[in-house]
C-alpha cells in the first residue's frame, strides 16, 4: 500500500471524538442499494461516546460513557436512533458539570480523600448489547448490566439479574449463546483476597442462577470467555494484579495502570464443566487475548479458536489513541487451542491476517465452524480496519475493499434464510468514512465480502469507534 493511500492520523481520530447529540425520536435515513427483504429488526451497536467531560478527557479507550445505537431495518427502509445510557455516574457528573469517577484507565477526579472515597467505579455501559429473555442490555464487565427500552432506547434501570448479583458483583460483557438450550452463558471475575470467577447461567426466558465459583490463585484481566456444549473455558493469560494493589485500593492508581505482564508465569486455560464444575487446568506459553470467536467438543477435546497477540503492547495503543497518538501494537492473530482430558495443550495459528473482534455464523455456536468474520487490523488504528473472513482449515482469508479514508469495527453476521453453510449471512459493519465526516453501515454478503456493499445506510453523524453489538430479529421482539 502506497505511504499516500494510507488512513492519516486525522481520519482516524475523527472516531475519537465525543458524540453528545442524541436522536431520541427515529428518523429515516438514506439507503444506497437495496436492502435484503429478509433484514426485518434492529442492529444494537454500543460504544463509549463522551470522552471528554466537562473539558477533561478520559485517558484509555474503555472508559468512556455508553451509547447505545439502534438501526432498525423493515420493508427495505432504515431508521435510526441513538441515546446514551443513563447510568449513575453520568447522571452525577452531569448533575456537577464535572468528571467524579474513575474508569479502567483514568483515576478518579480530585486529592487523596476524594479518589478513596470514588476508589469503586461506577459502570460506563459502554461494552455489548444483547437481547435475552425479553430484555435489551448494556454490559459492562466491572458491574452490573444496565436494561433498556428496546425499541425508545431509554434507560429503565440497572439490573442485578432477579437478585443474583450483589451492589459490587459484576459480569462480563461477553455472555455466550447456547443455541440447542435457549440458554445464555456468562461470568464476573470477583477481585478481592482471593480472586474468583462466577459462571451464571440464564434461561431462554430470563431467569439467571449463579452455577459454578471457581478460586483463582492469581488476579488476571480475564474480558471473555468461550463456551461448548459441556464445558466453559476461561484463558487467564500472564497480565494481572499485584497480590496486593495498594495504589488500586488508596484511588491512586486505575485497575489498568495497577495490571503487570507477567510472562514468567505462562497462560493457565481452565475448562470448567458447566453440570459438576469439575476444573481442569492446562498451561502453555504466555500470551494475550481479547476475544474469542467460538469453541466446541470434539471427542474428548475441547477446541477453541481465539484472537491472540504474543506480548502486552495492546494494552498501550489503548491510552495512545486516545492521546492522539500514532502507535502500532504487535498484530493479533486468529489461533486455535485444542484441550486434551490428559492436559495437553496445542496452541496453532490458523491464518497470517491480522484479526480481531472474531465472530462465527449463529449456527455454528458450541459448533465447528467454516468460517471467523471479523476486522483487519489496520496499522494506524489497531483493532480497527476493514470487514475480513477467514476459513480456519486453510488460513485463506477475504476482506473487503474500503478506501483509504474509511475504517471499520466489528461485522455482525446475521444469518440468512435457510442457511446451508457458515457463508450464509449478511454481515452488518459500521464504517467511518472520514472524508464524508460520518458513519455509514455496510451491508456485506458473507458469502464475497470483498465484493462491493449490496448496501450502504447513510448515518446522521460520526459514531465514536466502540467495541460490539447484536442484531435482533423482529419476531423476537414481539
Amino acid at each position: 500500500m502506497l505511504v499516500e493511500d494510507r488512513m492519516t492520523e486525522a481520519d482516524w481520530r475523527m472516531g475519537f471524538r465525543s458524540l453528545e447529540a442524541e436522536i431520541g425520536d427515529g428518523v429515516e435515513l438514506e439507503v444506497d442499494g437495496t436492502l435484503p427483504a429478509e433484514l426485518e429488526g434492529t442492529l444494537y451497536r454500543i460504544g463509549p461516546a463522551r470522552f471528554d467531560v466537562y473539558g477533561e478527557r478520559y485517558r484509555h479507550w474503555f472508559d468512556g460513557d455508553g451509547m447505545v445505537h439502534a438501526l432498525r431495518l423493515s420493508g427495505g427502509r432504515a431508521e435510526y436512533r441513538n441515546r446514551f445510557v443513563a447510568t449513575d455516574k453520568k447522571g452525577e457528573e452531569d448533575a456537577a458539570g464535572a468528571r467524579i469517577h474513575g474508569a479502567f484507565g483514568t483515576p478518579p477526579a480530585g486529592g487523596p480523600l476524594r479518589r478513596l472515597r470514588n476508589v469503586h467505579p461506577k459502570s460506563a455501559a459502554n461494552t455489548n448489547v444483547v437481547f435475552h429473555g425479553g430484555k435489551l442490555l448494556a454490559l459492562w464487565e466491572a458491574g452490573r448490566p444496565w436494561r433498556l427500552d428496546p425499541v425508545t432506547l431509554e434507560t429503565v434501570g440497572e439490573d442485578d439479574l432477579g437478585g443474583v448479583l450483589g451492589k459490587h458483583e459484576a459480569i462480563s460483557a461477553h455472555p455466550k449463546l447456547d443455541r440447542a438450550t435457549g440458554e445464555m452463558w456468562n461470568f464476573g471475575v470477583g477481585y478481592g483476597p482471593r480472586t474468583t470467577i462466577s459462571l451464571y447461567r440464564t434461561s431462554a426466558d430470563g431467569v439467571t442462577a449463579r452455577v459454578h465459583k471457581v478460586p483463582l490463585d492469581f488476579a488476571p484481566m480475564v474480558h471473555d470467555f468461550a463456551l461448548t456444549a459441556t464445558k466453559a473455558v476461561f484463558v487467564l493469560h500472564p497480565i494481572a494484579l499485584p497480590r496486593i494493589p495498594v495504589g488500586l485500593m488508596l484511588g491512586r492508581k486505575t485497575f489498568g495502570d495497577s495490571l503487570r505482564w507477567q510472562p514468567q508465569r505462562g497462560t493457565v486455560v481452565l475448562s470448567v464443566d458447566r453440570e459438576t464444575g469439575e476444573v481442569r487446568p492446562y498451561k502453555t506459553a504466555p500470551f494475550l487475548t481479547f476475544h474469542t470467536a467460538n469453541a466446541w467438543d470434539e471427542d474428548d477435546d475441547v477446541v477453541v479458536d481465539l484472537c491472540a497477540t504474543e506480548d502486552d503492547s495492546i494494552m498501550k495503543f489503548f491510552y495512545e489513541v486516545m492521546a492522539g497518538r500514532d502507535f502500532a501494537p504487535t498484530s493479533t492473530y486468529l489461533t486455535r487451542l485444542r484441550l486434551s482430558p490428559d492436559g495437553r495443550i496445542e496452541q496453532r495459528r490458523l491464518s497470517d491476517v491480522s484479526l480481531e473482534f472474531p465472530r462465527v455464523a449463529g449456527r455454528a455456536l458450541c459448533q465447528p465452524h467454516t468460517r471467523v468474520y471479523g476486522a483487519t487490523v489496520n496499522d494506524a488504528a489497531g483493532f480497527l480496519g476493514a470487514p475480513a473472513t477467514v476459513d480456519p482449515a486453510t488460513g485463506r482469508s477475504s476482506v473487503a475493499v474500503l478506501k483509504a479514508h474509511q475504517i471499520a469495527g466489528e461485522p455482525v453476521p446475521v444469518t440468512k434464510a435457510d442457511p446451508t453453510s457458515d457463508d450464509d449471512v449478511w454481515l452488518l459493519a459500521l464504517v467511518l468514512d472520514a472524508q464524508a465526516g460520518r458513519t455509514d453501515v455496510w451491508v456485506l454478503d458473507g458469502a464475497d465480502v470483498a465484493a462491493p456493499p449490496v448496501a450502504v445506510v447513510r448515518l446522521p453523524h460520526v459514531v465514536p469507534f466502540g467495541f460490539h453489538g447484536s442484531w435482533v430479529r423482529a419476531s423476537s421482539m414481539s
